[in-house]
């Protein structure tokens, strides 16, 4: 009886040593698999940018034509013959040739200027396509000949405010550049002609200031 027990007691003992054996490998093999793992790296965060609402285009101080504003310092001057008025920008005066016919001068150069004509509405006076169409005459005479080609751009034409209409052309002949326009308000037709030795900075000037006569 003794001897059998003895076996049970030995058989016990040994299983337990095995499953102990058992135990301690799995351990150790967990243990080994996890710190073969390598560790993972979490993404770095996206850097916040702070947006200022009052931040201001450095391009937005100047207009489409990135020259800013030609008439900041103009100033109005009324015509001592005709009935109107126009922003004349320093560097240029305004003269009186005869009734119905003033002229706009470079003070820098005075071969190039700008002649203005107005006249009211209606009556016996020329209407809007009579009188850009005696214009092109003009500036066919002016370019010797040369055919005048209509201003298509919005660019290349006087804009403002109270212009109901305008139209331009353009001539150029080694008689020089001339450039018109014949501008519809409210009230009168305003012709304007440029005369000068070639197409430059000053055609700019001239059109912004046509563009306020009224």
């Amino acid at each position: 009886m003794n001897i059998k027990w003895g076996i049970i007691s030995a058989s016990l003992a040994a299983s337990l040593l095995l499953a102990a054996c058992g135990t301690s490998d799995a351990d150790d093999n967990d243990k080994n698999d996890v710190s073969d793992i390598p560790p993972v790296e979490e993404p770095a965060a996206e850097p916040e940018t702070e947006i200022d609402g009052d931040a201001v285009d450095e391009n937005a101080a100047t207009d489409s034509t990135g020259q800013g504003d030609l008439l900041a310092e103009a100033v109005e001057t009324k015509s001592d013959e005709q009935n109107y008025s126009i922003m004349v920008i320093p560097g240029y005066t305004l003269t009186s040739e005869e009734p119905g016919r003033d002229s706009l001068y470079s003070k820098d150069d005075g071969a190039t200027f700008m002649r203005i004509e107005t006249t009211e509405k209606g009556g016996e006076a020329f209407n809007f396509d009579e009188w850009y169409k005696n214009m092109e005459e003009l500036l066919k005479a002016s370019s010797n000949g040369t055919e005048p080609e209509e201003l298509t751009e919005e660019a290349d034409l006087p804009k403002g405010e109270g212009i109901l209409d305008v139209k331009g052309a353009k001539a150029e002949s080694n008689e020089g550049y001339f450039e018109g326009y014949v501008m519809e308000r409210e009230d009168k037709l305003v012709r304007v002609t440029i005369y000068a030795a070639e197409d430059n900075e000053q055609i700019k000037e001239f059109r912004q200031m046509a563009s306020t006569i009224k």
